[in-house]
């Protein structure tokens, strides 16, 4: 391990930096923080497992859970890092209609910092356009630079399938990598960037566990996620609140205000190189 020193870009710091980085900015969970099912070696008896509750059945916060315009404005860090590794700005920027239906147009963008960037550049901007009825995805895309490696994913969401697109290039003068298929998909399967507004719009109970599909590098998994009581946090924008902890079944924690709004205020993941923390910095609403 490299310790960073005032003054000096140490390249072992900073590459540590775009790792983190990489894990946030694919799905909020950011898409190394895609929620699959625990190893079956670490799993419990039979007689000791939660009922689990599918989320798309459970009731929702309110009858409109999401406002226009809510910006969430994050600083990532890494425990052992005294300075920002980066930054993620998710936002609902407006109602409209896809696909003579109504959806919420959300998007989240990912970037390094300003120390890490003068070594590794990484870029991520996601978009869906999410049903406001259900909450699920009508269409995603994603766009990733990572230093020369750049990709775009399209999934276009059909009753009972996927349209999944990708295009890849790990340099520019290399050609281009085309991946696609269709993918069949279990009602309400969610993105990586809707599944986070999904789970804020339903009424979560401490003590329960819930499960929803995802599409995740080109396949259906199974996000299993367990609820408990969390404590109360003092955040920037909002004050002290209670929270509501979420644990994943791969072992990712994120922290969600206690009341119908679901704000995600904190995010923590155990990762190589120490743990991992997004907390929440700004809160806006912009009209």
């Amino acid at each position: 391990m490299v310790w960073y020193i005032p003054g000096v870009i140490n390249v072992n710091y900073v590459k540590c930096l775009s790792i983190v980085i990489l894990l946030i900015g694919v799905g909020l969970p950011l898409s190394e923080i895609v929620w699959q099912e625990a190893r079956s070696e670490n799993a419990a008896p039979k007689d000791q497992i939660k009922e689990e509750i599918p989320l798309v059945d459970v009731e929702e916060v309110a009858a409109h859970p999401l406002r226009i315009g809510e910006k969430l404005t994050y600083n990532i860090k890494v425990s052992w890092v005294p300075v920002s590794a980066g930054e993620r700005v998710d936002h609902i920027e407006k109602k409209m209609s896809f696909n003579r239906k109504n959806v919420y147009h959300i998007t989240s963008q990912v970037k390094t910092g300003a120390v890490a960037s003068r070594i590794h550049r990484f870029q991520n901007r996601q978009s869906t356009f999410v049903n406001t009825v259900g909450f699920y995805p009508l269409s995603f895309r994603n766009q990733l630079q990572d230093k020369k490696y750049r990709a775009r994913v399209e999934i276009d969401f059909r009753d009972g399938e996927a349209e999944y697109k990708k295009i890849s290039q790990n340099r520019q003068d290399e050609p281009e990598k085309r991946d696609k298929k269709v993918i069949e998909t279990p009602f309400a399967t969610q993105d990586e960037l809707s599944m986070i507004y999904f789970l804020r719009c339903k009424k979560l109970v401490p003590g329960k566990t819930y499960f929803f599909p995802l599409i995740s590098k080109a396949k259906v998994v199974k996000v299993t996620i367990s609820v408990k009581q969390g404590e109360v946090l003092k955040v920037k924008g909002l004050g002290r609140v209670r929270t509501l902890r979420v644990r994943t079944s791969h072992g990712y924690q994120l922290w969600l205000t206690d009341d119908p709004r679901h704000i995600p205020v904190k995010i923590e993941a155990e990762v190589k190189i120490g743990k991992m923390k997004a907390n929440l910095e700004k809160i806006e609403f912009i009209r």
